[in-house]
């Protein structure tokens, strides 16, 4: 018996040894830099599973939350992403939640914000800080980059994210870059199409501005990004963090998405883009009456992001208007371009707003649905749905169930987009 066991030992141990020795993974990503914005782009990095080395400036991460405690003054519901992660960890909250977030910002301790900026990093096993290191030189190779830093190490890295200040990497490298950078737009002057593009979305002043994904490919050239497209943010009002939390982490999703998927920008998929974002609680789109909570809170960002529904905000902020009614006219255009099927159902039906029973012939006939789905919304109406009241096929539909369904059944997300925004035939 022992020498079986014996032999069992050894057979074991002859497998597992060369795992033990295994190196680690080559870093596939450099950011520098040391504020909300080199943070950002180095935890969604990691997040993303590619290797990441974060060179940080100095020794202090996060400088700017170091000095005193901090007041965040925000619309409602803008926080998402690593931002909130941050604000959920210094309040020992195990959900996410945007009345304690509104709490947590109106006096951040900076002991207890660097407490949970390491509670964050912790949890990164793809990500290397490496404090008071700097770069001393970039050369570009190929498809890549080859990185010394102070300690003479050198790196040879798929991309390079600059985020420090003064964007002090970008005069190391020998790149012509474009002076005549359009700025980001106010997210009400945005085109369905330009929606459709969105990474991020923050507050400056009293407007609400959306970053595109060409905002944040402007500053970027074989694999080396800057933030020329987003210079709005280099301010120093803290009211801009979440915003800057909220770009970083989209800069960091984009260069982890070049060096996963070893590519360049013109083939970014902005569908993925927005997909690996949402799965790290990205809030794309901040819908001040959908609570981040909401049980239905993506399925509202991706209808959101295929503009399904014009006019979903009004004269202050950014609403869905979830109460409000559905008309035929509204989405008529739209459904078909995204289902072409469509045009046949719109023949042979028409009214002014939707009822149930015109909805539901609508999905069933779009995608191609068997009427088991009147009895598992039925079933599911106040449960897993959490729709008030009851089922009533000839009531109206509104624009939170409207979405909340189509988003299950039929889902327009999921219709590929170009760069513009143009969806693709």
């Amino acid at each position: 018996m022992k020498y079986i066991i014996s032999n069992i030992f050894l057979f074991l141990f002859i497998i597992v040894q060369p795992c033990l020795g295994q190196k680690a993974k080559k870093p596939q990503v450099i950011v520098y830099g040391s504020d909300l914005l080199a943070f950002s782009a180095a935890v969604q990095s990691a997040k993303s599973s590619v290797p990441t080395i974060w060179v940080v400036e100095g020794e202090q991460l996060i400088p700017e939350f170091s000095s005193g405690q901090v007041h965040i003054e925000s619309m409602p519901h803008m926080d998402g992403g690593v931002w909130m992660e941050i604000l959920m960890e210094m309040a020992l909250a195990k959900s996410r939640d945007d009345s304690l977030a509104t709490v947590v910002k109106q006096e951040m301790n900076p002991r207890l914000f660097q407490n949970a900026v390491e509670k964050v990093l912790r949890k990164l096993p793809q990500l290397t800080i490496m404090k008071g290191e700097d770069v001393l030189s970039i050369k570009q190779r190929k498809r890549d980059w080859e990185v010394q830093v102070s300690s003479k190490n050198k790196y040879v890295v798929r991309c390079v994210v600059d985020a420090s200040q003064k964007q002090k990497l970008a005069g190391l490298v020998n790149i012509s870059w474009d002076n005549n950078i359009e700025p980001m737009q106010p997210l009400r002057a945005l085109s369905p199409a330009q929606v459709r593009t969105l990474v991020a979305v923050g507050q400056i002043g009293n407007n609400l501005y959306g970053t595109q994904l060409k905002n944040i490919l402007v500053g970027e050239k074989q694999g080396f990004f800057n933030f020329s497209g987003v210079a709005e943010l280099w301010n120093e009002d803290m009211t801009l963090s979440p915003f800057r939390a909220a770009v970083g982490q989209a800069v960091g999703a984009t260069a982890a998405y070049l060096a996963f998927f070893k590519t360049s920008a013109d083939q970014v998929d902005i569908r993925k883009l927005q997909t690996e974002l949402m799965t790290y609680n990205a809030r794309i789109l901040p819908y001040q009456d959908i609570a981040i909570n909401d049980v239905h809170f993506y399925a509202l960002q991706r209808f959101g992001l295929a503009s399904v529904l014009p006019n979903l905000h009004k004269e202050e902020g950014f609403h869905f208007q979830k109460d409000e009614r559905v008309s035929f006219e509204e989405v008529e255009p739209i459904f078909d371009r995204l289902y072409s099927r469509s045009q046949l159902w719109f023949l042979d039906n028409k009214g002014d707003f939707f009822q149930w029973k015109d909805f539901l012939s609508l999905i069933k006939f779009v995608g191609l649905r068997g009427d088991d789905i009147n009895q598992q919304i039925e079933k599911e109406w106040s449960g897993k749905l959490g729709f008030k009241g009851n089922f009533d096929k000839e009531a109206f539909v509104n624009r939170y169930q409207f979405a909340a369904i189509l988003d299950r059944f039929a889902n327009p997300y999921v219709k590929a987009v170009n760069q513009q925004g143009d969806f693709i035939n």
